[in-house]
């Protein structure tokens, strides 16, 4: 009875173990990378919100002749108004003339909206987004209003 085949219960739980050891160092190599895929993918999500949300914003408030603080409204030539307000976490933008307006919403993951002048045709735009998971992400943009008769 000395040939025997086959493998012993010892050598069947040290393969296991190895196994086991091998398996969780490749499962802790992709958890890090999906966290990293993750990361990078929110991040970038976030930064293409707030450029997008930033440029709407410059090429209208470029067009326009002058920003009433006290209405937060922005007046254009032809007569026309527009707003933006930050509205649950996008940014609604509010068009048109006194009778008649129109709204869009723009963008995802608004956390704060501010618009400020200091009297002249220059406009601050300061907005920060805010993705469930990441970091605040601040954007700044200085806008001369073109029609200002500053």
């Amino acid at each position: 009875m000395k040939d025997k085949r086959g493998f012993t219960l010892i050598e069947l739980i040290v393969v296991l173990a190895l196994a086991g050891i091998v398996m969780s160092v490749v499962m802790s190599f992709f958890i890090a990378n999906y966290r990293s895929y993750e990361t990078i993918n929110t991040e970038s999500e976030v930064q293409y919100q707030s450029q997008y949300i930033i440029n709407y914003m410059t090429n209208k408030i470029l067009e326009a002749k002058s920003y009433n603080e006290s209405s937060e409204e922005f007046e254009f030539v032809d007569g026309s108004f527009a707003s933006f307000e930050q509205h649950d976490e996008k940014i609604k933008y509010t068009y048109g003339t006194t009778a008649d307006k129109e709204s869009v919403y723009l963008g995802n993951y608004v956390d704060n909206l501010i618009i400020e002048t200091n009297g002249t045709n220059e406009v601050r735009i300061t907005l920060v987004l805010l993705k469930k998971g990441s970091v605040p992400y601040p954007a700044e943009q200085v806008v001369y209003m073109r029609n200002s008769q500053n």
